[in-house]
């Protein structure tokens, strides 16, 4: 029998949108997969017991803005990891994150850069988060 906390999420859901639906297979078929996180694909309806992390590169993207509208019919908590800048979207979410990465890490000969590891850094984050959130679950389990 598991022990319910106020305030602890259910269920973790991961919601990617662009190149971060590259995080799904981590979530799959990775090493490190969670019993109690998975990806929203499918799902009808949650809770608002659940939490749903997002992963989106803009903020304005429509299929983003239609799932932001469902979620909030349900109830069920978001945050927002998105590359770009602070929007009165992300401002909605629980934990919004704004990288406002949108330069590339390598310099070229003309003076521009390119680069942009957006998937490397979502794949770092998502790690990051999760790892944190299992190790609060198992003191409270």
């Amino acid at each position: 029998m598991g022990v319910t906390v106020r305030g602890l999420a259910q269920r973790v859901y991961v919601d990617a949108y662009g190149e971060f639906e590259g995080l799904y297979p981590m979530l799959s078929e990775g090493p490190d997969q969670m019993k109690r996180v998975s990806q929203i694909k499918n799902h009808k309806t949650l809770h608002a017991v659940d939490r749903i992390l997002i992963f989106t590169p803009d903020t304005e993207r429509p299929d983003f803005q239609a799932s932001l509208a469902r979620y909030d019919s349900w109830h069920t908590p978001y945050a927002i990891v998105t590359l770009g800048d602070v929007t009165e979207t992300l401002e909605r979410s629980i934990a919004p994150l704004a990288l406002k990465f949108n330069k590339g890490l390598l310099p070229a000969e003309d003076g521009s850069r390119h680069g942009l590891p957006s998937l490397a850094l979502g794949a770092f984050l998502l790690t990051h988060i999760l790892t944190q959130l299992q190790e609060m679950t198992e003191e409270w389990a």
